[in-house]
């Protein structure tokens, strides 16, 4: 029996799928905390970068990026809860 022998070429279609699929899994955290946020645009960016970045760097592009803008969103959507809620508004109004 022949031993089994693969080579990079081989492998490569195999780490790369492997990639894309870890970036899409690293991508629907911000997607779902987008889509909750009511921020389609930063939902969608993140998901895309965490795609192209597993695809590109695995593991060490797609999870930094998804972190990055799961921080964005919650960052945006605290400013944007803050700015909305009359009770924090402040004491400026002129009688």
């Amino acid at each position: 029996m022949e031993p089994l022998r693969i080579t990079y070429g081989d492998l490569m279609p195999y780490a790369i799928a492997f990639n894309v699929i870890s970036g899409i899994l690293f991508g629907t955290f911000p997607l779902v905390a987008g889509l909750l946020a009511r921020n389609r645009r930063y939902a969608l960016y993140g998901f895309v970068s965490a795609v192209l970045g597993g695809a590109i760097l695995g593991v060490f592009l797609s999870y930094p990026l998804s972190l990055v803008l799961v921080w964005l969103i919650l960052k945006r959507n605290s400013t944007s809860v803050e700015s909305n809620d009359p009770d924090s508004a402040s004491e400026t109004t002129l009688v």
